[in-house]
């Protein structure tokens, strides 16, 4: 589904990306890993088309889509969930999700995918008319999770989501990923907490200093003796 083949990204003379290969499947959850600074939201921004890269090319659905403007990336069908989630804070959460299907046309599959992130993350229903910037920091990631659900993607892109949250929160969210996954919908995870992303993901990327160091699935990898002792603390 996606491919992204030998892409560079730079700020200035800093390399920020170096020769980055990653291929994600239709239906799966992948999972990106690595230490702050990596490059991992990065990487995310270029795939989104927020920011542009230097060299190489990404591809959707067998469609080049490096070249193109974030807003023609997101009608293809890819949704950014982005770090610190970027809400709408001044408007209560039933406009929130309005706004993240703006490309939903169909007032039917509007109405399925509200019901869906409602049943995934029942205390928005409860509290639909309240403003996000009052919410809890859970319940503003739950609330950008749906927003990013509402665009009805092909491919889900989601930085970090259990950023700054507590242990029981950060549980409920990762639940909400697996039924989001278990719906079809491909996912390509950031996570800084490689524990939580191996426990979710099929495949996981290993990414430090800009490049991909490692990769394999989550069974291959938890054995390997230095993913135990820098990222699973064994």
């Amino acid at each position: 589904m996606l491919e992204i083949k030998k892409i560079y990204h730079y700020y200035g003379k800093a390399r920020a990306l170096e020769e980055i290969n990653l291929k994600v499947e239709e239906g799966f959850l992948d999972a990106v890993i690595g230490p702050n600074g990596a490059g991992k939201t990065t990487l995310l921004r270029v795939i989104s088309g927020l920011e542009e890269p230097d060299r190489g090319k990404i591809e959707f659905l067998g469609e080049r889509i490096d070249d193109l403007k974030a807003y023609k990336i997101a009608r293809k069908g890819i949704s950014h969930c982005p770090e610190r989630r970027r809400l709408f804070y001044d408007m209560n959460i039933a406009d929130n999700l309005k706004m993240g299907a703006y490309l939903t046309k169909d007032k039917k599959k509007y109405r399925e995918l509200r019901d869906f992130v409602f049943e995934i993350f029942p205390r928005l229903k409860e509290r639909r008319k309240q403003r996000a910037g009052t919410l809890s920091g859970g319940e503003q990631q739950m609330l950008a999770i749906a927003r990013s659900i509402m665009a009805n993607p092909k491919l889900l892109l989601m930085d970090e989501p259990s950023l700054g949250l507590a242990p029981k929160i950060k549980k409920n969210i990762f639940k909400a990923i697996v039924k989001i996954k278990g719906e079809g919908t491909t996912t390509l995870l950031i996570e800084q907490d490689a524990a939580l992303a191996m426990d979710v993901s099929e495949n996981i990327h290993v990414l430090e200093e800009g490049k991909i160091e490692m990769r394999g699935t989550r069974e291959e990898l938890r054995k390997e003796p230095r993913i135990k002792k820098v990222y699973l603390g064994i």
